[in-house]
């Protein structure tokens, strides 16, 4: 009797435990999101600059799917050059076709390098709790894009924890 109690006990606590496990694996998910914006410049003096970027756009996921798959994006950066050399800061949001959504602050490196980092800093609905990281490389910008716009083409790799499993 005491071993089936003890076996009983231990299929629920590996049942439990094995979810969670499962909640709190890390997951890698890459993709590339599909953006255009409206850059405005804000000269300071000949040796400073400020651009704001806002961006709408579409993030779509190398496999087809995932939880990132489809996400509606949406992006919100300064730009600040002093002599030429640049500092990107911003914030972005992404949200799914049920509003939940996935805020991240993202910065990128010098002028040149073309790549950036984020992490993410909030999240709702099946999302909530969600922890996690982003590198993303730009692509160069297609040559038949309007005047005074912007396209971003991005490809990222994101490196995120669930809290829960998705449903």
């Amino acid at each position: 009797m005491k071993w089936r109690i003890t076996a009983v006990f231990s299929v629920i606590l590996a049942a439990a435990f094995g979810g969670q496990v499962f909640a709190q694996a890390q997951m890698t998910d890459s993709g590339t999101n599909y953006g255009s914006a409206t850059p405005r410049v804000m000269p300071i003096d000949k040796d400073h600059l400020v651009l704001t970027w806002e961006q709408m756009g579409v993030r779509v996921d190398d496999s087809g799917k995932g939880p990132f798959h489809n996400m509606a994006t949406h992006l919100a950066m300064i730009i600040y050059i002093d002599k030429g050399v640049e500092q990107d800061h911003g914030y972005m949001t992404q949200s799914d076709k049920d509003g939940d959504t996935v805020i991240w602050e993202i910065w990128a490196f010098p002028i040149g390098s073309r790549t950036g980092k984020g992490k993410i800093i909030g999240a709702t609905g099946k999302f909530e709790g969600i922890e996690g990281t982003m590198d993303y490389v730009l692509a160069p910008t297609p040559k038949s894009v309007p005047a005074d716009t912007g396209r971003t083409i991005a490809h990222e790799v994101i490196k995120y924890t669930l809290k829960n499993p998705l449903q």
